[in-house]
């Protein structure tokens, strides 16, 4: 399900840009005074698109679910539930790639449908754009002729092979067809998956899917047999690990008609399984959770065949809770940990309605069992104030009892409210919130039912949260709806505590943030170590310093200066990795320039930033990175090889008082109070002094300026200037510098809305 924690962000890499580039011929240009001047050395850079720097980006599936996925030392999958049609979804990760598998497909999956098609490692290094055309390659049984599936377009047919591709907007269309199938299956009283696809369809897969390696080690052909909840042959998925060793072997096998045959190492085993039960209508109903330990594959003589059988999946996971709620969506994780500490499972997102039933097991006499369940309940429609129960659970055993009653004296409250464009109109924004265990984090994105949000959090974890922004009323009605995510950093929350938080405040603006020493869906934003560096400001924060967040429908371009030399000048990416930079000191500057108009977004339209970031090439203990949080520049080489260090880059934090949650400004004085800071996780980053701020404001569209009066030192200010009439436009400026030589500046278009009146 989760790869373990390891501070070598292995999956990192697979979502930068596939091919390194070396220093481009704009190094050999001129430097910024005019002088001519070129750098002696300079590391080869590697621009990298929105989100693929930061460790996070969004990806739409085959049936037009999206899903964000993170990486890292915790890493995490967000899937928000309200954007395509699926209704559940199995989640696993296998030699270093996550997948995501929408119910509809499991019985498929793995067998007429290649595991490439819901890679989303691979699908986020490949198309992080989320309205790009996902390309497969298909091929039909002999006798009959292609037919392109639903939501498929053929863009060439040769015999009984054909390639083509869907779209975000037409992954609907192929979700309702295996529904199709499912239900046609049902009806004939066969198992789900049993009967042709699609016409006679033998193999789907992504475009470019080679044959797997051959390995290099005996093996010897497991049988396991899969049975469902009656004790009928099913059609099932497993994922199959080797318990003293899960590097040797940590696989997921698809049984067709109860049996499944995989050639693996001699060794000891574990199955880890699920099965979605469907209704006639092909719905989700019911997840059967099935863990069988002790399968051995000798290393001579017959190998006795395995058997996972749903009938042993007999305790229902429940939660009963003080105040009236019902099950919105949850979360099961059953990892395996092999005596080294390596885990690999299998876990499963499910929705309303829908029982998940699991089978006890055992604390394992080797290794260890990792069982994580999160359970979210939504309050009743005709409850005077919404919210919702967000509850977790880790054990180290699977207990027969599954039953829950937390009190509400053991939980924690989060209020979260939002301030939100005027350009969203009555559309909703979703959240959710998970807590990290030591093998990662998942989380279902739900919507709203107004513009705030109240959860119930269980006291004692470490909970992050996810905010999706609305679809705008104006997006593609054929393609994905442009959205942004915002996030936050993992806390412990303790029984009893209370905490509100305010999402979008004005404005949404890229910045480094100053966070939390826990996970998040985001690496580190500027760091260096084994003799890489990473800078990525293409981040949107809003009014809390830590948050991070991608605007998807956002373009632009970036320019990277080493010493004072253009080194790489781009459009559509927006951060760079440096890799083997010069030993000594340096000066990193970076220009980012964001335009989100298109998407049809009033406020924050444009974003200009400009940070330079001298690099001491010292070591120092002030700016050690926290073992929990990613660092992409060490990604190749472990902690103890590698230390990570953050760079010392400016970040600015805005508060705009007086805006309402329209982020609309009725005040004739518009104020302000701005922090300036430094790059931070926990209490480690630059403390260097904060020598100056200065604020500027334009009232057409940049053609001037005005410096406003601007107060304060030690990195807090306060400005101040006349808003004017409303519906005018307004442009906010802001330059500041530190001790050290570091410097940023920052441009924002229509970072509010003016609503003076009089």
């Amino acid at each position: 399900m989760i790869s373990r924690r390891s501070r070598t962000v292995s999956a990192a890499a697979a979502l930068f840009t596939a091919v390194a580039l070396g220093v481009p011929a704009a190094a050999q240009a001129a430097a910024p005074d005019g002088s001519g001047a070129t750098t002696a050395a300079a590391p080869t850079v590697t621009p990298v698109g929105a989100g693929t720097a930061a460790g996070t980006t969004a990806v739409t599936l085959p049936t037009g679910d999206r899903v964000v996925v993170g990486t890292g030392a915790e890493s995490g999958v967000a899937v928000d539930s309200g954007s395509g049609g699926s209704d559940a979804f199995a989640n696993f990760t296998v030699g270093g790639d996550r997948y995501v598998i929408p119910s509809e497909a499991a019985p498929y999956a793995g067998r007429l449908l290649d595991l490439s098609l819901f890679d989303v490692t691979k699908l986020a290094a490949a198309a992080p754009d989320a309205a790009a055309h996902i390309p497969v390659q298909l091929q039909f049984a002999a006798g009959v002729t292609p037919t392109a599936p639903a939501g498929v377009t053929f863009t060439s047919v040769t015999g009984q092979n054909a390639t083509g591709y869907l779209t975000p907007g037409s992954g609907k269309a192929f979700a309702q067809g295996l529904r199709d199938s499912i239900k046609a299956d049902l009806a004939a009283g066969k198992p789900a998956g049993t009967g042709a696809l699609f016409g006679g369809l033998t193999s789907m897969a992504a475009l470019g899917t080679a044959a797997p390696a051959q390995p290099h080690y005996p093996l010897h052909i497991l049988q396991v047999n899969t049975l469902d909840g009656t004790g009928a042959p099913s059609n099932t998925m497993v994922i199959l690990l080797d318990t003293d060793n899960i590097r040797a072997f940590n696989g997921q096998i698809a049984s067709y008609q109860g049996i499944a045959k995989v050639a693996v190492p001699a060794g000891n085993y574990a199955a880890i399984s699920l099965d979605f039960v469907f209704n006639a209508q092909a719905g989700t109903v019911r997840t059967n959770f099935v863990s069988e330990d002790g399968i051995t594959v000798p290393a001579t003589g017959p190998v006795p065949p395995a058997t996972v059988d749903e009938r042993t999946a007999t305790s229902p996971i429940t939660f009963t809770t003080q105040k009236p709620s019902t099950e919105a969506s949850g979360l099961v994780q059953v990892i395996r940990v092999d005596p080294n500490g390596v885990g690999g499972g299998l876990g499963a997102f499910t929705g309303a309605g829908q029982s998940v039933y699991v089978s006890p097991e055992a604390k394992p006499a080797t290794g260890a069992l990792n069982f994580s369940v999160n359970w979210v309940g939504q309050s009743p429609a005709t409850a005077a104030t919404s919210y919702r129960y967000n509850l977790g659970l880790i054990a180290d055993q699977i207990s027969a009892n599954q039953s829950y009653a937390p009190a509400d004296s053991s939980l924690a409250t989060l209020h979260h409210t939002f301030s939100l464009d005027p350009a969203f109109g009555t559309n909703l924004p979703s959240i959710g919130s998970g807590f990290v265990d030591p093998y990662g984090y998942s989380l279902s994105m739900l919507p709203t039912t107004g513009d705030s949000a109240t959860e119930y959090v269980t006291g004692g974890l470490d909970w992050l949260t996810q905010a999706s922004l609305p679809a705008l009323p104006n997006s593609s009605p054929t393609g994905p709806p442009a959205f942004a995510v915002l996030g936050d950093d993992a806390r412990p929350y303790t029984a009893g505590q209370s905490v509100t938080r305010n999402w979008g405040q004005a404005p949404i603006a890229p910045n480094f943030g100053r966070h939390a020493a826990g996970a998040s869906l985001f690496n580190c934003q500027a760091c260096v170590g084994a003799g890489n560096m990473n800078v990525t400001v293409g981040m949107l924060g809003d009014s809390n310093r830590d948050t991070s967040g991608l605007d998807f429908g956002a373009v632009g371009s970036s320019q990277l200066y080493w010493n004072g030399t253009l080194v790489s000048s781009d459009t559509g990416h927006f951060g760079y990795a440096l890799q083997n930079i010069p030993a000594g000191p340096a000066t990193v500057r970076t220009v980012f320039d964001f335009d989100r108009s298109a998407t049809g977004i009033s406020q924050s339209t444009k974003t200009h930033t400009d940070v330079t970031i001298p690099y001491s090439g010292q070591s120092d203990p002030r700016l050690a990175l926290p073992a929990a949080v990613p660092c992409p520049a060490a990604a190749s080489a472990s902690p103890q090889a590698a230390p990570c260090q953050i760079l010392p880059a400016l970040t600015l934090n805005y508060q705009l008082n007086g805006l309402d949650n329209r982020n609309t400004s009725h005040s004739p004085v518009q104020t302000l109070v701005l922090s300036v800071g430094h790059v931070s996780y926990g209490d480690y980053g630059s403390h260097a002094a904060i020598n100056s701020a200065k604020v500027s404001v334009s009232y057409d569209n940049g053609a001037t300026w005005k410096d406003v009066p601007t107060y304060g030192l030690a990195g807090t200010y306060a400005a101040y200037w006349a808003n004017p009439k409303a519906g005018s436009p307004v442009e906010l400026r802001v330059t500041a510098t530190d001790c050290l030589g570091g410097s940023i500046t920052q441009t924002v278009t229509n970072p509010y809305t003016v609503g003076v009146t009089s």
